[in-house]
């Protein structure tokens, strides 16, 4: 008896503190809030490129869009081209793919 109803106790404490345990973990970022860490700041928040991207793709441009693939953009972000610094051990792989993903959604309105 004894031991059933510490069990019980156990799961009840279990049960209770489980949701806190959970809130006290940080949101996963996305890929909108990586390139706005990340990107935004060369490559500006609408995929336009600042002064300091100069000669850089806008990502906001049909023909970017058309041409490059998520693969692609991660390839760049994370080995560098140009003026593109590498991003390797700042953005893990699963992060730049976010990134890369949220780019192509940068995509002009029609």
């Amino acid at each position: 008896m004894k031991k059933s109803l510490c069990i019980l106790t156990a799961l009840a404490l279990a049960v209770m503190f489980c949701p806190l345990a959970l809130a006290d973990e940080p949101p996963k970022e996305d890929g909108k809030t990586l390139y706005a860490k990340k990107c935004a700041m060369c490559h500006g928040a609408d995929g336009v490129a600042k002064s300091m991207a100069k000669g850089s793709a806008n990502f906001n441009d049909a023909a970017f869009q058309e041409k490059a693939t998520v693969e692609e953009i991660v390839k760049v972000t994370i080995e560098g081209k140009n003026k593109m610094p590498k991003m390797e051990g700042k953005l893990t792989a699963e992060q730049a793919r976010m990134t890369a993903e949220y780019v192509k959604t940068l995509a002009p309105k029609k």
